[in-house]
């Protein structure tokens, strides 16, 4: 309620001065060294970190109406919803709530995916977010002693992009080869506490979750071009683009 208030009254102001917040306080304490995680279990609903700093989430988004996944800070509470995930027994990593919302997902749920086993994905693409599917694309295969998610049909790891010279607030993933390092750890978080750095991160989170974020045009360009090419071969519903909002909505009430 209270957000829904505050960008009712100042719109896109708040989005900006939000993000230069969330951005510039984080970027100014040293990242915490790597410590020994939980792994991801599965069938559970956790938020997922990078082992690189588990300040930063897998999160779900729909950005130039592309649903994908990005590195966000974790937000607390009912604003870390797009950011909690379930490995499911198939290998998936299903958004939590999408089954929840209803709609053309409500027996699918969305999956992340690499899109690697429908066609082949354009330089800089980020992983898409899209129907749950019986495909190879859909398939990560976790190694808990690295954390690392192994994409069954491409080989590649799932890879976080924090430290490749680019805002960490909205960066997106992408795959790349299994290395073990940081960067491609991932680790189960226990739920957050609020705090006053938690508020700010969590106002900014959902805002950006509900409105859709801009991205670098090579890596929107890309995205776009991924969606499009897998697009004859697996139905995606327009819902897709507009989950992340109406998940928030959810979670709000």
């Amino acid at each position: 309620m209270i957000t829904r208030k505050l960008f009712s009254r100042t719109g896109v102001v708040i989005l900006a001065v939000s993000v230069a917040l969330a951005t510039a306080i984080p970027a100014q304490a040293a990242a915490p060294a790597p410590k020994p995680a939980p792994g991801v279990e599965v069938g559970v609903a956790k938020q997922i970190a990078t082992r690189a700093d588990t300040r930063y989430c897998l999160t779900f988004v729909a950005a130039a109406k592309v649903p994908m996944a990005v590195m966000m800070a974790c937000a607390p509470g009912k604003e870390g919803k797009t950011q909690e995930w379930v490995y499911t027994e198939s290998g998936q990593l299903q958004v939590a709530m999408s089954k929840s919302v209803g709609g053309a997902l409500a027996k699918t749920g969305a999956c992340l995916d690499s899109g690697a086993d429908l066609a082949k994905v354009p330089a800089a693409a980020p992983l898409l977010v899209l129907p749950c599917r019986a495909g190879d694309g859909q398939k990560w295969n976790y190694d808990e002693s690295v954390g690392t998610f192994v994409n069954e049909a491409s080989g590649l790891a799932l890879t976080s992009l924090l430290g490749k010279g680019k805002a960490k607030q909205a960066q997106p993933t992408g795959s790349f080869d299994a290395a073990g390092t940081p960067v491609q750890g991932w680790s189960a978080l226990p739920l957050p506490g609020l705090d006053i750095l938690g508020a700010v991160l969590a106002l900014v989170n959902a805002l950006l979750a509900s409105l859709g974020l801009a991205l670098p045009l090579p890596i929107a360009n890309a995205a776009g071009s991924l969606l499009e090419l897998v697009r004859p071969k697996l139905p995606i519903p327009a819902q897709m683009t507009t989950l992340p909002k109406q998940m928030m909505e959810l979670a709000q009430k």
